[in-house]
């Protein structure tokens, strides 16, 4: 090909159907200046003679099947490139190498903006020497099977604006020079065996756009510096081992569109200023330790189309605000301790049973599979004026262990000449815990005078039998079901007060 059309500048041959060996005479056209030669079926390995072609600037050879030399584990082409001086794109990804990346790649031009070679089976170790390609904007490496660290002498790209390294097996701690990448946008460390901390020092890099770095063993906290990258447009740190609080200065990613946090170890509540970002599509706090209650402040994510809080600890209802989300295509509460009614309005009239799965104490229509929500109603209703467990208005649950606060109950009823539903009684001051605050001084106070007088007969009797009631009735109905005691014990203790009362009044011998 060369020796036909020697003074050739350019050669075009992209996204066709050729296909065959790689033409060896291509090296003869000593003129080239770029050669476009992606998304075809070429096979067969690089030759090494295209260091010949002193001036090519441009080598786009991605997307065919081409591969190393079955003679040797090295990548020897790039031996052949550290020729050519003026080389500024080197695109060889998507192809089937499987081979290693030479030492020699240190020596390729210091022009070279822009190495690309995803996808393509390289192996073993980064090169130390990568850091001296000092002209570098982009090094996309991902999706090979590079192992070891990642190199230090990275920090020395001082113009590097990409990093791709994600799906490959590098191990070790991110490094903290590459903090020293002022012009760093995107940094993906996805889907890799890297461990330890998340460095603080990349909250420094102003110019961050894309930060990926789920998939790997990271641990402890998220630093603080990173919630001062104001213009972070993604952020995933998933799938990692990482605790702590989300704290509230999360609501400085102002431009923020997707976040994901899922299968951690994050624990707290959810910060309202989550929704700071309206610019969020996607929000994911799955499979992690998060409690309280779900923001009503979500309702203003205008743009949010996936919201994943699946997995956690939360409580309480899920916000009629998230009814206003006109654009929500996947929601997913499942598996946690929500309750009340679930809005039916906007989006949520799509969704299915699946995103509000193991919750008990929810309720609405019957497709949901959930309880109906006249029932729950009627039953937090019960709850609530205090003649039921806490446990079956919030879940549902009836038990033995519910009978047994029932009748405390109702002791406390009789000897107070107090109900529930009394005026005085609010969510704050229940009847129980009115008692109970008795109970700390002469619980004697809060009996029925028309029981108890000073002036009665046999008062201190009568002080003593009232004061062991009422103390038996704190212990049927206690908040926790399993430290309550049980009906076989409650007609053991309420005989021996008969029996004691009995003998003080001198009725029994």
């Amino acid at each position: 090909m060369g020796l036909w059309i020697p003074n050739l500048q350019r050669l075009y041959l992209g996204r066709n159907r050729l296909s065959g060996s790689f033409p060896n005479s291509i090296s003869n056209a000593s003129k080239l200046t770029m050669i476009e030669m992606s998304s075809n079926s070429f096979t067969g390995f690089i030759p090494n003679t295209l260091g010949n072609l002193r001036d090519l600037e441009w080598l786009m050879i991605g997307e065919n099947n081409l591969t190393g030399e079955v003679s040797t584990p090295e990548l020897r082409f790039f031996n052949s490139l550290t020729n050519c001086k003026n080389l500024k794109m080197l695109s060889i990804s998507l192809n089937q190498f499987n081979g290693i990346l030479p030492a020699s790649i240190t020596n390729l031009s210091t022009s070279l903006r822009m190495f690309e070679a995803f996808g393509c089976k390289i192996k073993g170790e980064i090169p130390i020497g990568i850091g001296n390609l000092s002209s570098l904007t982009n090094l996309v490496l991902d999706s090979n099977e590079l192992m070891g660290f990642i190199p230090s002498t990275i920090g020395r790209l001082e113009n590097l604006e990409r990093l791709y390294l994600e799906h490959n097996d590098l191990q070790g701690s991110i490094p903290n020079d590459l903090c020293r990448l002022e012009r760093m946008g995107d940094l993906y460390l996805s889907h890799n065996k890297l461990s330890g901390p998340i460095p603080s020092c990349l909250g420094e890099l102003r110019t961050m756009r894309r930060l990926f770095l789920d998939s790997n063993n990271l641990t402890l906290t998220i630093p603080p510096t990173l919630w001062s990258l104001e213009d972070l447009l993604y952020l995933n740190l998933s799938t990692n081992f990482l605790s702590g609080n989300i704290p509230s200065d999360i609501g400085n990613l102002n431009l923020i569109t997707l976040m994901d946090f899922s299968l951690n170890q994050f624990s707290g509540v959810i910060p309202s200023t989550i929704a700071n970002g309206q610019m969020l599509t996607f929000l994911s706090l799955a499979h992690n330790k998060l409690q309280g209650s779900i923001p009503q402040s979500l309702g203003n994510l205008v743009s949010l189309e996936l919201l994943d809080l699946s997995i956690n600890n939360l409580s309480g209802p899920i916000p009629m605000s998230l009814e206003r989300l006109r654009y929500l295509q996947y929601f997913n509460a499942s598996f946690n301790r929500l309750q009340g009614k679930i809005p039916t309005g906007g989006h949520f009239a799509n969704f299915t049973s699946l995103s509000f799965m193991q919750n008990d104490g929810l309720c609405g229509v019957p497709r949901l599979q959930v309880q109906p929500y006249e029932f729950m109603a009627q039953t937090k209703t019960l709850a609530t004026i205090g003649y039921m467990a806490p446990e079956y208005g919030r879940e549902g649950i009836v038990s033995t262990k519910g009978d047994v606060y029932s009748y405390g109950i109702l002791l406390m009823e009789t000897f107070t000449r107090k109900k529930p539903t009394d005026e005085m009684f609010s969510d704050i001051l229940t009847m129980r815990s009115w008692v109970y605050e008795a109970s700390l001084g002469p619980i004697v106070q809060v009996v029925d005078a028309h029981l108890i007088g000073r002036g009665d007969e046999d008062f201190l009797a009568k002080k003593e039998c009232a004061t062991s009631i009422l103390h038996l009735a704190l212990d049927c109905s206690t908040n926790i079901p399993t430290q309550r005691i049980s009906m076989e014990d409650v007609v053991v203790r309420l005989n021996m007060i008969k029996i004691i009362f009995l003998k003080n009044t001198r009725k029994v011998s």
